[in-house]
């Protein structure tokens, strides 16, 4: 294996690990951002798949009912993997240069929306309505930009979920999701041993991160944290549009 690129993962998870230690989410987009400044989209999401798995495998076995949780919100569940389907599919046709851009784009976003804590309010009555569709977009960008659960996070924020039920509703989400996503990044040849074995010594920082991050978390206000993390992730989003535009 490239000793570059072993170095870049351990950096890019870490960090990543920090990120969900502290405030229950934001791995795989963590990881991605940091990956992206010295590798391809093409590249750089088959490495976080294995990481996606076993976090949030782990993270969703903390909590209630998972079987609740999924009777409630499994037609988005169904149209995330979908999404994730055909969003990793146009990953191989798009020009990278406009998918990277559309990361960046995604990353800002995601960023200010956190940073200047910006909630929505939806009543549960219209749930139904949203579910799906929030699945289907956040499923498409998480194939397309490896960043899994912008949409779905701010979806859940925005139904007023408690925090216990709102990380495991996301845990779940993710890894039902990085099952078909997985699956063809296989069939399209990029998820190879090479890469699967990175992201499976990618466990390694990122759950050590993740420990770090919960000790921070009860020492450090997750807020001044996690706005100086997604104040440098909006660094990075504008050097990905920067590359894509130059």
């Amino acid at each position: 294996m490239d000793p570059t690129l072993i170095a870049t993962a351990a950096v890019a998870f870490t960090a990543a690990g920090l990120v969900k230690g502290v405030i229950g989410l934001g791995l795989p987009l963590t990881a991605i951002a940091v990956l992206t400044v010295t590798m391809g989209l093409r590249e750089a999401v088959p490495l976080i798949i294995v990481p996606v798995l076993i976090t949030n495998a782990w993270q969703m076995t903390r909590g209630g009912s998972l079987v609740s949780a999924f009777e409630r919100f499994w037609t988005m569940i169904v149209l995330l993997g979908i999404g994730a389907w055909l969003g990793t599919v146009l990953l191989f046709v798009i020009d990278e240069a406009l998918v990277g851009a559309l990361l960046g784009v995604v990353i800002i976003v995601y960023s200010l929306v956190n940073i200047f804590a910006i909630r929505f309010r939806i009543p549960d009555s219209h749930e139904r309505w949203y579910s799906p569709g929030v699945g289907l977009l956040s499923g498409l960008l998480t194939g397309l930009t490896g960043s899994v659960g912008g949409p779905v996070a701010i979806y859940f924020q925005a139904l007023g979920l408690d925090r216990d039920t709102f990380l495991q509703a996301v845990s779940l989400a993710f890894f039902l999701t990085a099952l078909p996503w997985g699956g063809t990044l296989i069939a399209e040849g990029a998820l190879t041993v090479e890469a699967a074995a990175i992201g499976t010594v990618a466990l390694l920082p990122s759950f050590a991160g993740m420990w770090a991050g919960r000790r921070i978390g009860e020492k450090l206000s997750p807020e001044v944290f996690s706005k100086g993390v997604f104040g440098f992730l909006i660094l990075i989003g504008a050097n990905l549009i920067r590359r894509a535009i130059v």
